[in-house]
């Protein structure tokens, strides 16, 4: 790190441990404009960031801090190519796949994409079976199973409309097999498997166990037009070697991550959810906080500062943990796709030069819709003698009983975790000075889900830059997965002993193996 940088990091560390900076009522006290001054707005979504630990000196020290790392320099990176994935050596180009005009290839693999769902949605093609669709089934996993599946959620007013629905089957589980088999006509069902690398175990055998018992129906008769399958991926070979014509292979770029990549064909269920027109809405949202985050002075940008003040409370504060409470349904798996974003991405322990990072990256995050939450964790919110910053988030419209109903429920947690509340006997009481973050969006519309979801992408986008951590690769997450690719191979070829496991685990998979 440069001079600048360590000592804008230790003028943060002196302004954390002046303990007014926790006192939000003399903070607004102290300013009559404070809830002005720090809102800010962009198309279809406002923040209110005032209910923080934040003063002047602090957000003009986090800026500076981030002018440190050259935080201008990267972002002009991120739009440009530069190879900012340094342990693959490729850039990240989930911001080209939603651009109006992107690259000559992606407006190819675009418009091909366009092309089958159009010929499905006409009943042009049909299945294998000879009949339209009316069910697609996502088989993927990760990036691939939780960006469409929070974006058809979120959009379920224009799924409704929709001559097809969308289901889900990601993780290895024969009762989810079930399921979709029994509640669907699988003879009338479209499989989309999304797998970037098309090397992940349980998207193969989930693909594999659905294509076996397709096989077995006597009048499944794929032609080259009727398939049953369409595989959206970066690796075309691997997709045509699982039977599927080229014609059906959806392809995107291999610099394009997969928990970035529902802009991608990773979005093909998306678009047969909601149709073309609002598919484009989508990407055009997204291209619209790309913009204000490219083009926006550091102290008015609503990414640069929802990362600059999450890394406040990670580094400066010590705070662990971090929510994200949506006051709407149709956002109700939000947190669980922010969580994959920020904690696949940032939760490392080595820079980009190998080195071990010195403080801690990626706080834990957690969530759920907000309603429910309240009858359930938020009494930990209110009075445990943990503190965790929280990111509340509304639909303004359009306006019915019901969200106006949520909405000032919402209100009400923020302004009592601000103001708690003072009572006689002391169990009741409520210390207040708990710090939020409130997120309005004018209406849940395919834009402003694109303008949400490309926020936060962003933000964790900018937290790795202040962390000097590559936030596009997963060795972790590989970790895992190769352990379970040796036993299972060495499983087959009934050479297990040649496995090097740990005592534990070998006693914990002999008792699996007992109930084969």
């Amino acid at each position: 790190m440069n001079q600048d940088f360590l000592a804008q990091w230790q003028q943060l560390k002196k302004l954390a441990c002046d303990e007014s900076v926790k006192d939000l009522q003399a903070l607004f006290s102290q300013s009559h404009n404070r809830a002005t001054s720090l809102s800010f707005e962009v198309e279809d979504v406002f923040v209110d960031f005032s209910k923080n630990w934040i003063t002047p000196e602090i957000l003009s020290s986090l800026i500076k801090l981030a002018n440190a790392s050259q935080l201008a320099k990267k972002i002009t990176h991120l739009f440009t190519g530069h190879n900012i994935n340094v342990t693959e050596n490729k850039p990240a180009t989930h911001t080209l796949q939603r651009q109006t005009n992107p690259p000559v290839q992606m407006i190819n693999d675009r418009n091909k994409m366009f092309k089958v769902a159009q010929n499905y949605s006409s009943g042009k093609w049909l299945t294998a079976f000879g009949k339209r669709v009316e069910t697609v089934v996502n088989i993927g996993i990760g990036g691939s199973y939780l960006g469409p599946k929070i974006a058809i959620q979120a959009l379920t007013d224009l799924q409704m409309k929709s001559k097809v629905k969308v289901l889900y089957f990601a993780s290895i589980d024969d009762v989810r097999l079930k399921s979709i088999v029994n509640t669907t006509d699988i003879e009338r069902t479209l499989f989309c498997v999304s797998s970037k690398s098309l090397g992940t175990i349980e998207t193969l055998k989930n693909a594999h166990a659905i294509k076996a018992l397709l096989v077995k129906k006597k009048n499944y008769q794929p032609t080259q037009n009727n398939q049953s399958f369409v595989v959206a991926t970066a690796n075309e070979p691997k997709a045509e070697q699982f039977g599927v014509p080229k014609s059906h292979v959806l392809p995107f770029d291999n610099a394009t991550g997969g928990r970035f990549s529902v802009w991608s064909s990773i979005g093909f269920p998306l678009l047969m959810a909601i149709g073309e027109k609002a598919f484009l809405s989508f990407l055009a949202g997204a291209e619209k906080m790309d913009k204000h985050f490219k083009e926006t002075n550091f102290a008015q940008n609503i990414p640069v500062l929802m990362a600059m003040l999450s890394i406040w409370y990670r580094n400066f504060m010590q705070l662990t943990a971090y929510a994200v409470i949506p006051y709407d349904a149709n956002l109700k798996h939000l947190p669980a796709w922010l969580q994959q974003l920020m904690m696949e991405s940032n939760g490392k322990m080595h820079d980009v030069n190998g080195e071990e990072v010195s403080v801690s990256t990626s706080p834990w995050l957690f969530g759920d819709h907000g309603q429910l939450s309240q009858h359930a964790f938020f009494q930990a919110f209110h009075q445990s003698k943990d503190v965790l910053p929280i990111d509340f988030i509304g639909v303004l419209g359009p306006q019915t009983e019901a969200k106006k109903y949520l909405l000032i429920n919402m209100l009400a947690q923020s302004a009592a975790l601000m103001n708690g509340s003072d009572d006689d006997e002391k169990q009741f009481n409520c210390p207040g000075n708990r710090p939020s973050t409130t997120i309005l969006l004018k209406e849940l519309t395919p834009s402003s889900l694109g303008q949400l979801l490309s926020m936060y992408e962003h933000m964790i986008y900018v937290q790795s830059v202040i962390w000097n951590i590559n936030c596009f690769d997963q060795p972790g997450v590989e970790l895992g997965k190769s352990i379970a690719r040796n036993i299972v191979e060495h499983i087959q070829d009934d050479t297990l002993e040649e496995v090097h496991l740990d005592k534990s685990t070998q006693q914990l998979l002999a008792k699996v193996l007992e109930h084969e």
